[in-house]
């Protein structure tokens, strides 16, 4: 006779068939399999519990209310760290090329942040696939620490800029190791919440650097705008080591190696920084027909189309597969933020240089005018993300903001030397319900229709984006400036000789229209033509953010997952 069937082993084994299916994502539930054996456990780690708590902590249906706030503060404040790095050094440049006699050199100190910081963005996306989340984000951690206390206790210009390109080299791993782990830490329902409450950080810390890098290198010392970061970076270390709990693969070292895209991220690397090297030098230290600047530029698209290629057909594991760029949602959402980069950027650069020129605020009260812009994104990105999460629906949330957006950018327009303080208020705070609508509640889109293995790629892709259309918004937008403004700048000088060396100063410091002894009425006229030169600028923002506009509007809605979003480890 055949053996008997154990029923009360069927019915588990249907249970746990059914259990399974309920959360099944096609490629996601064997990839969950895969990695209970080895997840890291908490307290507990006895044989089949401890890798079923692992997971549970993992997909956070079953982590304590306590560990999971502790979690995300330092999320949050890993994302603080890295934003506020990108600006808070603005206000500090001044004071840094006085002590070390290097004005020159000094806005390097900026720049080598920004050049890796976009530069590996795509990069650890990748590498937390191959490597494990938690040991990327401690890695980048330390490298932000190194870099900040060589920037601290640097004693040349040389240790300064190096400090700060290792800083950037962390600092890109925060930025987006922070989304890629909230992903993997929620369910696409919960998302948002989580989301926006990161958008009014990422908002604050925009708008509050230059603020603080101005009070500490008026009060205190241009140092601290760096040491700073140590106390913070070393609490937001050891909670993550204490209570940041996810899989890491189990792979030798080389074999977690191959399945890094080493080609594709050098030739990415090279492409981008020779890019933004030509867009942060043209017009400034060389001309834009000039032969280095030609060569950077061509030679930066042509290593990006080298990186596409490399993608395409020759990469195993691509660290940005194309497959997502086939992708109806990702491939617009990615294409709008490009755009929005683009514009928000260079709103928060030219605002507070309308409120030197036209109101003669300093760096400290300038960067507080931007208060309206700031609070309207934080609040609004928060109700927003708790909308989408109640609501299920992103797409009207996304198109409404984004044509606030461009109403808030063509306001702006209007701005003159007799626009009341109330009107310039609430032009920014149009276009910050605009931007607290869009910025992160796009990300959404793009994660609903990314496969959850390429949830990782497709986040970092997003990041990267937008930070590159920051540095070419700028840039373009600083030639527009500049190409209106010297014109007149030479009527002037024509006018009154005698001013003609505080004319060209006032380019590159506008604080000396009011500082050196200019006439009230040669000065009044001097202020009215910046005011037509930024005139211009905010002028080019519209169709920039219009084009993000008419990208969103094909956007199709693609329901929100219920289930745990699991970990896109690669296999």
């Amino acid at each position: 006779m055949p053996d008997t069937v154990d029923t009360e082993k069927v019915d588990s084994l249907e249970n746990t068939v059914k259990e399974s299916m309920i959360y099944k994502d096609k490629v996601d539930l064997e990839k969950q399999q895969k990695h209970i054996a080895y997840s890291i456990t908490s307290d507990d780690t006895h044989g089949a519990t401890a890798s079923k708590k692992s997971i549970s902590d993992a997909t956070t249906p079953n982590m304590s209310l306590t560990r999971r706030i502790i979690v995300f503060f330092s999320l949050a404040m890993t994302m603080l760290l890295a934003s506020l790095d990108l600006t808070i050094i603005t206000t500090t440049i001044p004071k840094i090329g006085e002590e070390f006699h290097a004005l020159s050199n000094a806005t390097w100190v900026a720049t080598a942040y920004m050049l890796t910081t976009t530069a590996l963005q795509p990069l650890y996306g990748r590498l937390s696939d191959a490597f494990g989340r938690v040991p990327t984000l401690l890695s980048a951690i330390l490298l932000f620490i190194a870099g900040s206390a060589a920037c601290g206790w640097a004693q040349s210009i040389g240790v300064l800029i190096f400090g700060r390109a290792l800083q950037g080299v962390g600092g890109a791993g925060l930025l987006a190791l922070v989304f890629i782990i909230i992903s993997d830490l929620t369910t696409e329902e919960q998302r948002p919440a989580y989301l926006g409450v990161l958008g009014a950080v990422w908002s604050i810390a925009s708008v509050i650097g230059p603020v603080l890098g101005g009070v500490f290198s008026d009060k205190v010392s241009w140092r601290w705008a760096f040491l700073i970061n140590l106390p913070i970076a070393g609490v937001v270390l050891i909670s993550v080591v204490l209570f940041l709990r996810l899989p890491i693969p189990r792979d030798s070292f080389w074999e977690k190696l191959k399945k890094v895209d080493i080609l594709g991220s050098l030739v990415l690397i090279s492409g981008v920084v020779m890019l933004l090297l030509g867009l942060t030098w043209g017009g400034k230290t060389s001309s834009w027909g000039s032969v280095r600047i030609v060569c950077l530029l061509v030679f930066g698209f042509v290593l990006l189309g080298l990186f596409l290629l490399i993608e395409w057909k020759v990469a195993l594991v691509p660290t940005v597969p194309m497959s997502l760029l086939c992708i109806r949602n990702v491939c617009l959402a990615v294409a709008c933020q490009f755009f929005m980069g683009m514009v928000m950027y260079s709103t928060m650069y030219f605002i507070p240089i309308w409120y030197t020129i036209v109101k003669n605020a300093s760096a400290t009260s300038s960067g507080l005018h931007l208060l309206p812009f700031l609070l309207s994104v934080s609040l609004v990105s928060i109700i927003s993300g708790f909308l989408v999460t109640k609501t299920g629906h992103y797409r009207p949330f996304v198109i409404f903001g984004t044509a606030m957006f461009v109403i808030g950018a063509g306001l702006l327009i209007l701005l003159d030397e007799n626009t009341s303080a109330e009107k310039q208020a609430g032009f920014l705070v149009i276009m910050g319900i605009g931007l607290g609508l869009n910025v992160q509640i796009l990300l959404i889109a793009v994660q609903a229709a990314s496969p959850v293995k390429d949830m990782a790629s497709a986040t970092t892709l997003y990041l990267f984006v937008r930070i590159l259309g920051m540095s070419i918004g700028v840039a373009i937008l600083q030639s527009v400036l500049q190409n209106a403004i010297i014109p007149k700048l030479g009527l002037l000088e024509a006018q009154y000789p005698e001013y003609a060396q505080t004319f060209s100063e006032s380019l590159d410091d506008q604080s000396v229209i009011y500082n050196s002894g200019l006439p009230d009425d040669v000065r009044d006229q001097l202020v009215h033509y910046y005011v037509l030169a930024l005139r211009k600028v905010f002028i080019a923002t519209v169709p920039l953010a219009g084009f993000a506009l008419l990208l969103v509007l094909p956007l199709k809605h693609v329901p929100l997952r219920k289930g745990p979003a699991g970990l896109s480890i690669a296999e």
